[in-house]
């Protein structure tokens, strides 16, 4: 298992590119035991699910269907990285598991949440204003990712365009380009972790396989500042284990800070 170290040449390439792929973030024994649990989550009805007609590839706060995803959330070798990128003070506002079977990938080009840092048309921002990352989201890749499967796919730079991209932007493949910058993969062996930065034009690649099925865990983390999504938001109650399990970091990783700004 990898190390990730939050070194300066590595901040450097994820505010420059709005991306890192990062291999073997999870053992062998991490990926088994997710992606077991994950398949054991799918094949249970989810109510949410249905809210949102997607039963058949989404399943929401992962943290409450077993400790192996609780274990996510604090996980040393990412929590190091997104405090330093996003403060001591932040937390993870969703754990969501994705099941991608072939002709049910989300293949359009779009920006995780809204436009945060929109710049009038025809200004190109100094290079030497890194844009602000208020929201990491995170990949976990629990199975091989090839070409054909469907890996997450960026424009490279692009959260720096201050919008989201547009039918114009794209070239005669249908896919974007930005500052001449056109798009990257990211294939990876299971136990890869992908994280971006929400702003940058992103999609799953399509999966064209024959029947297999791409499982992924994604674990945004954010500012304080970026209200929780565990629906039903204001009137949502975590579970009392999950609390009474959590250590000091992983309950302020869950959304309980002190007193502060606001109250």
């Amino acid at each position: 298992m990898s190390v990730l170290v939050p070194t300066p040449e590595l901040l450097e390439q994820f505010n420059r590119e709005g991306f890192l792929v990062l291999p073997d973030m999870l053992s062998p024994q991490e990926v088994i035991t997710l992606r077991t649990g994950l398949e054991r989550v799918f094949n249970q009805h989810s109510p949410e699910a249905d809210i949102y007609h997607m039963q058949d590839i989404w399943r929401p706060k992962m943290f409450e269907h077993g400790e192996e995803f609780e274990a996510l959330i604090d996980h040393p070798n990412i929590a190091d990285f997104a405090e330093t990128v996003l403060g001591k003070d932040c937390h993870m506002i969703a754990e969501t598991g994705l099941k991608t079977s072939p002709g049910k990938t989300i293949t359009f080009w779009h920006l995780d949440d809204v436009c945060r840092f929109p710049i009038p048309e025809g200004v190109k921002l100094d290079p030497r204003i890194p844009v602000p990352t208020y929201v990491i989201n995170m990949n976990y890749y629990l199975c091989d990712v090839d070409e054909e499967l469907g890996p997450t796919q960026f424009i490279p730079g692009s959260h720096r365009a201050g919008r989201a991209p547009r039918p114009e932007d794209n070239d005669a493949s249908g896919n974007p380009v930005w500052d001449g910058r056109t798009m990257v993969s990211s294939p990876g062996k299971a136990g890869t972790l992908v994280l971006w930065n929400d702003q940058v034009w992103h999609r799953g690649g399509p999966n064209l396989s024959e029947g297999r099925i791409r499982w992924v865990i994604q674990t945004p983390l954010a500012r304080r500042a970026i209200a929780l999504r565990y629906w039903p938001h204001v009137n949502y109650h975590m579970p009392e284990d999950v609390i009474a399990r959590a250590n000091p970091r992983r309950k302020r990783l869950l959304g309980f800070h002190p007193i502060g700004a606001y109250g």
